[in-house]
């Protein structure tokens, strides 16, 4: 699933083996970062030492992640200033339509995006395309409506492709923990349904938004793969990515005024790379086996532990 996102992405200006170097490292960033703990001025020495160790591990990683990803989209920032000839086809890298992008700014002007990572979309794409191999029925329904319309104002009329987007994402937020930073003013922390006074001074809670999603008292068969529950009629009817004031059911970009700013952007990509890759293939199993081990392995992001292996059918 990386390969594929990262040729859509910066086309032909990476080869297969920096591809390679770029799934490798992102894979060793989350397996990291998912080591690293909150930094606790009140720890031993000991554990500020080791903390101060992945923190040093986490730098160098970052700064290997500058010399894969920054060099392509330099690239395409130098070719958008030069006239060149289109394709047959027109068709151009993800990256170069950011590129020229401009959004508001804090003094009312408007700015080109920075350079971010994309890390939460490649993981759920994939868990996406999993569970779409494993339930071919699923497939078939989502390239029904997929075919019909246009991959480019994906979600547009398009419920059932939200719905396995939304369906995915409760089953598998990006982030399965999220944690937030207490001030001692708190009241209390509600545990296991009984009120606990805070500690003293400032410390975190995590919220297990993986929990969350596959809470038995409000979702029905929690653990099973079905988009319909967030159809019209169904369980999570009306159920966004982002919690609802009164009840929150599922949390994969957070909650409150912390919520994650590129929620749009990320239900967009998820939804726009997910229709075409449906439309142009049929996906299946690998020869052999009718199934596909969906065990999750906790890093930063939430992915697979063994990645998607599949039969890639192309139609006619």
């Amino acid at each position: 699933m990386f390969s594929v996102v990262a040729r859509l992405c910066f086309g032909d200006v990476v080869d297969e083996d920096h591809v390679r170097a770029m799934r490798q490292v992102i894979q060793c960033f989350q397996l990291a970062i998912g080591l690293v703990k909150p930094f606790s001025a009140t720890g031993s020495v000991m554990e500020k030492l080791v903390e101060w160790r992945w923190l040093r591990r986490l730098f160098a990683i970052d700064v290997r992640l500058k010399e894969l990803f920054l060099p392509p989209i330099e690239a395409w920032r130098r070719a958008v200033r030069s006239p060149r000839p289109r394709d047959d086809n027109g068709r151009r890298p993800y990256v170069e339509s950011l590129i020229d992008l401009r959004v508001p700014n804090e003094d009312g002007g408007r700015r080109a995006l920075r350079d971010a990572g994309t890390g939460t979309v490649v993981a759920s794409l994939e868990w996406a395309l999993a569970h779409l191999v494993d339930k071919p029925e699923v497939q078939e329904k989502l390239h029904g409506e997929v075919d019909d319309g246009e991959v480019s104002r994906a979600g547009a009329g398009m419920p059932y492709l939200h719905a396995v987007v939304l369906e995915t994402l409760r089953l598998h937020p990006p982030l399965p923990v999220i944690p937030r930073h207490v001030h001692d003013d708190a009241v209390g922390v509600l545990a296991g349904g009984m009120a606990v006074p805070p500690p003293v001074g400032d410390f975190y809670v995590n919220f297990s938004a993986g929990d969350i999603g596959r809470d038995s008292k409000i979702w029905s068969e929690p653990n099973e793969f079905r988009p319909e529950r967030f159809l019209t009629g169904g369980e999570g009817e009306g159920v966004g990515p982002l919690p609802g004031p009164k009840q929150i059911r599922m949390m994969p970009f957070g909650a409150g005024h912390r919520f994650c700013p590129g929620v749009g952007m990320a239900m967009v990509n998820m939804k726009c790379f997910l229709a075409a890759l449906v439309r142009e293939f049929e996906w299946a199993p690998p020869t052999g086996t009718d199934t596909v081990d969906l065990t999750e392995l906790d890093s930063f992001f939430k992915v697979m532990k063994k990645p998607l292996s599949a039969w890639v059918l192309i139609g006619d």
